[in-house]
């Protein structure tokens, strides 16, 4: 579209000399075009290149937006700053730093030095609240994305600190609330202070610094507003409040300032976006022009119309409404395939139908490059993706992201720098002998791993003890040992590259690198991970292996996200991505899957961490539900001429799953009665008839009875926890790191039986002094965080047992203390073992308690979840009904070291339930599916099998 082929509503926006502008531009409108053109206009006119800026938010977005006002003007422009609003605020920042206390330079700190910074000041945050005793640097990662959220919203700590001031704390909640503000205030503040004593600022100061300077300098904020004096903000509707008040600074000598975007295609709020800027604007500008544009480039009419029904179920928080706009679009092309809802009975058919459906298109003519697949989420993306690479439908699955620790490549070093650190961690030398660097014989590293844990003893000196050495693991003891000798001397990114270069790998995964998908993607793992090495030295007071392997736990929970670049967007293949990744792209025939309640729209996730209401820049229109909804708008509106929408009734299981409310507002109920529940064909039926035989692993005998499989309680809960996990603690017997809270909690355990069988038995309690003589006997002298955290890991067991110690006499004697159990499921070839730790006589029937020495559970509510939730109690219910003939009236888990009680009741349909899924586990078992779950502690390691 040439400047003269604009519509009338385009050029309307380009034509704006001055003032400020709202131009609400729908999906396919032409939005970037009227902010290329306006910058051209202003330099036809003869306006100073460098008193432009045209902000957005991604790079990649900027670099197209400046190569197009190149194309408009017919050369080069580079005085023009067409930036994202972070490369902008570091260059502002980098011109003033001495006037923002920076004066030597502006140091920038990412993710990984974030977490170092605040693992390594911890003491300084002052966190008691917030400083959990069996793991005190978890929230670490939590904290440091609220100090983030906070900057977003432009809260400094002096106001936080006042709202902490004036809260109430009249009742132990209030008090409990106040207490909580005033240490993230507290720690707040501790963390800008500690940053700007090093001299670093993290990527939220590059903006909030700057808004910082323009309102403590009025001298600077009328320099740069007189420099800027035409101001265009693409995605407007994406900005939050911070990169807002940015705006409102460099325009306040002007008021030149045209922001471009569409209020139904926000979102991003779980980035800290608040639609209240976009819908504010005319309030804070009021002599703001208003354009609107409607004409559509992209779609059909018929799916345009289907996105309005959709989008106006968010009214009246719209500009539409509370402007008194008309934001129908109008579609210029022509087309009348209507959009269509395909259902299916489960979720593998429904994908199975996909696949088959753009197989049938692809092989009759239709461009692959025209068709995509659009996901709620990344598991439902990669579950399209094997379902298209199972039916040999070439594609991509673009932008497909993981955590680089989770990578095997990366953790295989992660293991490699844990083995010649510690020479006691068995867990870490088994997967480095095992695996990547090493590759030895697995079958004979499990008996060795296998001894080891049965005598006792470092696996390592069962190796060296065996009479006939397999020469393979003795030269690999011996390469370990020598990387153990640079411990001391060398910071862990030269470590690492030295065992990098003489194990092989570097060679292996980066000079093949051009050979293999595979092993660029290896080399990218890698080479990213010894990236984030190289910033944990630059911002570490001690850079060492063992000093990074401290900081791990954080590193991990914070994240870094691995971005596979061979899998961009593809011209000529099939596209699978979700949804949040395709804003801004369009293809032929769009695919929306697993359109279902709890997918789409999503169940809301509360963070850990919420900025207090009356602190927050935000509007009712930023609620989850409405930000759902706007999301199937942007999925819809991805569609040029034929959009199909799919649900199943069931995923996995007997769960019904009910269709989403989208598609009755996109079509109506009448249209959701139309289409019949198909049962289709499965991916095995429509591509592969007789598919190979999955080969079982072999079990232990120990899990054998018969035709039944043998499993205690903590074992089944495990495989339904996480199936992976399960085959390498129980089949390959992978030994788990150092944990001091399992010892803690038998000790506690131990010490609550000898109470409980005293009141049982009708005999004195056993003496105070004497258990917490056993307790500090027989305390755990590793696994610890560090001595000091052992003694407050300590401190609080003690306070624990004095306080259940103190409490004893007043409880209700109990029937029964670690009653055993043994039975078979009823229905299914699994007999379960266990042991009660408790049961309680009452009125209505027995409680069977569950002690819990986690500190996790800090409230009622929280103790409450857990005891819903938990696989355990539902087990030991079923157990007492079929020991007893009854269930019991009462299920609890007792946090015994922070005094909270969760309670339940468990239905029959309950106990249905699990039976169902334990016999559905226990033929999983048998045939070797171990399939990755929800939580994972061993399968994150590298997979040796």
């Amino acid at each position: 579209m040439s400047k003269a082929e604009l519509n009338t509503e385009q050029k309307r926006a380009v034509a704006i000399k001055t003032g400020p502008a709202l131009v609400v531009a729908g999906a396919g409108t032409g939005k970037t075009r009227v902010i290329v053109e306006r910058i051209a206009q202003l330099l036809s006119e003869g306006v100073n290149p460098s008193s432009i800026v045209a902000l957005t938010f991604t790079e990649k977005a900027a670099n197209e937006m400046l190569d197009r006002v190149n194309e408009a003007r017919g050369g080069y422009n580079f005085d023009t700053a067409i930036q994202t609003f972070n490369a902008f605020g570091q260059d502002m920042l980098n011109e003033h730093a001495f006037e923002v206390g920076l004066g030597g330079g502006v140091k920038l700190v990412g993710e990984i030095g974030k977490q170092v910074i605040l693992h390594e000041h911890l003491d300084e945050l002052g966190l008691d609240y917030f400083s959990p005793v069996s793991n005190p640097r978890e929230q670490l990662n939590v904290l440091a994305d609220y100090f983030s959220l906070l900057k977003q919203q432009v809260i400094k700590p002096q106001e936080y600190t006042r709202y902490a001031s004036k809260l109430p704390s009249k009742t132990e909640e209030e008090s409990a609330d106040k207490q909580r503000h005033a240490e993230l205030a507290r720690a707040y503040q501790s963390y800008i202070d500690i940053c700007r004593r090093l001299g670093v600022i993290d990527y939220d100061d590059q903006i909030f610094l700057l808004i910082e300077l323009l309102e403590a300098r009025p001298n600077v904020r009328k320099k740069l507003s007189s420099r800027f004096k035409y101001i265009l903000v693409d995605e407007f509707q994406d900005t939050n409040p911070m990169q807002s008040r940015l705006l409102e600074l460099l325009a306040s000598q002007h008021q030149n300032l045209m922001v471009v975007g569409d209020d139904d295609q926000s979102i991003y709020g779980w980035r800290g976006a608040t639609l209240a800027n976009i819908l504010g604007f005319s309030q804070k500008y009021p002599k703001a022009k208003l354009v609107t544009l409607i004409k559509n480039y992209r779609s059909t009419q018929p799916i345009l119309d289907a996105a309005y029904r959709l989008i106006q179920n968010n009214n009246p928080q719209r500009l539409e409404a509370m402007e008194n706009l008309d934001k129908r679009l109008i579609a210029s092309r022509k087309g009348q395939i209507q959009p269509s809802v395909n259902v299916f009975d489960e979720l593998e058919q429904e994908l199975a139908w996909i696949a088959a459906d753009i197989k049938a298109r692809v092989d009759k003519g239709e461009d692959p490059g025209g068709i995509a697949v659009l996901a709620r989420s990344n598991p439902m993306a990669r579950k399209v993706h094997q379902a298209l690479e199972f039916a040999g439908v070439e594609h991509v699955l673009a932008g497909d992201s993981s955590n680089i620790y989770e990578h095997p490549s990366v953790a295989a070093m992660i293991e490699a720098l844990k083995a010649t650190v510690d020479p006691s961690d068995n867990q870490a030398l088994y997967h480095t002998l095992g695996g990547a660097l090493f590759r030895s014989d697995t079958h004979k590293l499990a008996v060795y791993s296998a001894h080891a844990s049965r005598a006792h003893k470092k696996l390592e000196v069962v190796i060296n003890q065996d009479v006939q050495p397999d020469e393979d693991f003795l030269s690999a003891l011996k390469t370990i040992n020598s990387w153990r000798e640079l411990v001391h001397e060398s910071g862990v990114a030269r470590l690492s590259f030295t065992i990098l270069d003489e194990s092989g790998l570097r060679e292996e995964y980066m000079m093949h690198a051009e050979d293999s998908a595979e092993d660029a993607l290896r080399a990218q793992a890698v080479g990213q991970w010894l990236n984030s090495l190289l910033e944990f030295q630059r911002f570490s007071d001690m850079p060492s292996a063992q000093s990074y392997l401290d900081n791990l736990p954080a590193l991990k929970a914070e994240g870094e996200t691995l971005e596979d670049d061979s899998l961009a967007i593809s011209d000529s293949l099939v596209n699978v991505m979700t949804i949040h990744k395709a804003k801004g792209l369009e293809w032929r025939t769009v695919y929306i899957a697993d359109c279902t309640e709890m997918s789409l729209p999503s169940k809301k996730r509360s963070a850990p961490l919420e900025v207090p209401d009356s602190l927050m820049v935000h509007t009712k229109a930023d609620e989850h539900l409405a930000e759902e909804r706007r999301l199937m708008y942007v999925a819809a509106t991805r569609a040029e001429q034929d959009l199909i929408l799919t649900h199943s009734h069931t995923h996995t299981g007997i769960t019904q799953k009910k269709p989403s409310r989208f598609i009755a507002e996109m079509f109506g109920d009448d249209f959701l009665s139309s289409p019949k529940p198909r049962s289709g064909q499965s991916m095995l039926e429509l591509f592969d008839p007789s598919p190979e035989p999955l080969t079982p692993p072999v079990l232990p005998s120990r899990m054998h009875q018969g035709d039944n499989l043998v499993l205690t309680v903590s074992q089944a809960g495990d495989y339904l926890r996480c199936p992976l996990d399960f085959k390498y603690r129980y089949i390959l017997n992978v030994p788990g790191p150092p944990n001091a809270t399992p010892v803690i909690g038998t000790l506690l355990h131990s010490a609550m039986q000898q109470i409980n069988e005293a009141l049982i038995a009708g005999r004195e309690l056993p003496k105070l002094e004497d258990l917490i003589s056993q307790l500090k006997i027989n305390w755990p002298e590793e696994g610890h965080e560090s001595p000091k955290q052992s003694q407050r890991a300590l401190d609080l067991a003690l306070s624990s047992l004095e306080r259940l110690y103190g409490q004893a006499p007043d409880n209700p004697i109990p029937l029964a203390s670690e009653k055993r159990f043994k039975f078979k499921v009823p229905g299914a070839p699994v007999i379960l073992t266990g042991r009660i730790d408790v049961v309680f006589g009452g009125k209505d029937g027995v409680e069977i308690r569950d002690y819990k020495s986690s500190t996790g559970a800090t409230s009622a509510k929280k103790a409450k979840k857990q005891a819903q939730s938990s696989k355990q109690l539902t087990m030991y219910a079923m157990a007492w009904q079929e020991l007893e003939g009854e269930l019991p009236a009462k299920l609890s888990l007792d946090f015994i070291q922070t005094g909270f009680i969760g309670e339940v009741r468990k239905q029959p349909s309950s106990l249905e339930t699990l039976a169902k899924s334990l016999s559905d586990a226990t033929a999983n078992i048998k045939a070797g599916i171990f399939e990755p779950g929800y939580r994972h502690d061993y399968c994150r390691h590298p997979q040796i099998d």
